[in-house]
């Protein structure tokens, strides 16, 4: 995701990167992106930039968040997942003081399915049996997805009264996700499909540059593109 977002920025005529982090442990630490060296260091980052856009792991992001109040940086775009109950209560507190755009997928195109989604639930009622399939890569951790999770509330806000879920790991699938709505006589299915890990980079970028001169509190991608 950190090389995506660079190619976006690099990119966009509006955007420049001041800075890059990765974890300490990380073997590509010290690396050179043209004039900005990849460091573990975010205090400095947070001094340097306007809006600080994350794809790490739940403490990382929680940590990045309450740095902010003491540097001049005060906007976090998130697309970290994996959160527990306690995590995403404190990043969300972190709101009342930043800007926090949080989503748990940045694609336009998962937003759009999310908004389908909660209609088509509502228009077919809550005899409807509801499920969610979610496949991505081998390496990716949290099951079910944050996407998934936000289908399934989708879902749930057109009035899904319980919704299945099921998650395959496999190879290199950067992202499907595949919403089942059933009765007895017929089935819908609304699906998307990510075809290169850049949509989320450009995703993200657009949030970010909507973000920056937003008033404290807590958005998603329908805040972003105003759906």
């Amino acid at each position: 995701m950190g090389r995506a977002l660079r190619g976006e920025i690099q990119k966009h005529k509006n955007a420049e990167l001041v800075a890059a982090l990765t974890a300490p442990s990380s073997a590509n630490l010290g690396a050179e992106y043209g004039s900005v060296t990849l460091s573990a260091d975010v205090r400095e980052a947070l001094n340097l930039c306007d809006v600080l856009i994350d794809f790490s792991h739940p403490q990382a992001a929680i940590d990045a968040a309450l740095m902010m109040y003491g540097t001049p940086c005060k906007t976090l775009v998130t697309g970290t997942t994996g959160y527990s109950s306690t995590e995403d209560a404190a990043l969300t507190t972190s709101s009342e003081a930043i800007t926090l755009v949080k989503s748990g997928n940045f694609s336009i195109g998962i937003c759009l399915l999310e908004s389908l989604v909660e209609q088509a639930a509502k228009t077919l009622g809550a005899g409807w049996d509801a499920s969610i399939l979610d496949i991505h890569h081998h390496h990716k951790k949290d099951a079910p997805s944050g996407t998934a999770l936000m289908l399934g509330r989708a879902l749930e806000n057109g009035g899904a009264k319980s919704v299945e879920h099921a998650a395959q790991r496999i190879g290199g699938v950067i992202g499907e996700h595949h919403v089942s709505l059933a009765s007895q006589l017929e089935t819908l299915t609304l699906s998307h499909t990510a075809n290169d890990r850049s949509v989320f980079a450009a995703g993200a970028l657009t949030a970010a540059l909507w973000a920056v001169d937003k008033p404290t509190g807590l958005y998603d991608m329908k805040d972003v593109l105003d759906l």
